[in-house]
């Protein structure tokens, strides 16, 4: 990869970070002030990291951990909640072992492949919670809970993947993309 790619990809990785954290935090602590008595959660980390998997791959594990740190880091959790959503979310990990038996592409073109990759994003980090609270000792009913408390979340996932893989560029492996824009602009280039 060449420097002005892994500039690109620095950038790139770091806004989608900031992105992640800040609206994130925002989210839950909406939720705590306006919602205080749901028994729903709003979160935006399954489907922000569903697009960061595509546009980065195996980098998107690193934004569901940094969104685990930022629901947690808003509602005031402790080291248990920190362990519990960050590890729990490394479980979006499947969304890679998708994107090498699919492929990117494949998912990005089909609109169901798009949709359960969104899904996937969040049971996967919902399960994943429920998972690790379990090794903690609280029972593995500790998934069902964090799945229907999560149910906004999944569909928020799937609603803005599905938004996203309409938009150039966006849900879209981005090597694959700086390749097919600089292709245009050559044969723009060329017709001129």
């Amino acid at each position: 990869m060449n420097s002005s790619i892994r500039k690109y990809q620095s950038i790139d990785l770091m806004f989608w970070s900031i992105l992640l954290f800040v609206f994130e935090f925002i989210v839950v602590k909406a939720g705590f002030v306006w919602f205080s008595n749901q028994l729903w959660t709003l979160s935006i980390v399954p489907a922000l990291t569903a697009i960061v998997y595509m546009r980065w791959g195996i980098y998107g594990v690193f934004y569901s951990v940094i969104g685990g740190i930022a629901i947690c880091f808003a509602s005031g959790a402790n080291n248990q909640q920190y362990l519990i959503y960050c590890l729990g979310n490394m479980f979006s990990v499947v969304l890679f072992l998708m994107e090498k038996l699919i492929g990117k592409e494949k998912i990005r073109e089909s609109v169901l492949a798009s949709i359960v990759f969104g899904l996937v994003s969040a049971l996967s980090m919902q399960i994943g919670r429920g998972v690790v609270s379990a090794l903690f000792g609280n029972g593995f009913d500790m998934i069902v809970s964090f799945i229907a408390t999560d149910i906004i979340s999944t569909l928020f996932a799937v609603i803005i993947v599905w938004i996203a893989r309409k938009l150039d560029g966006v849900f879209e492996d981005q090597i694959s993309y700086l390749v097919r824009v600089n292709n245009e602009e050559k044969d723009k280039g060329g017709r001129e």
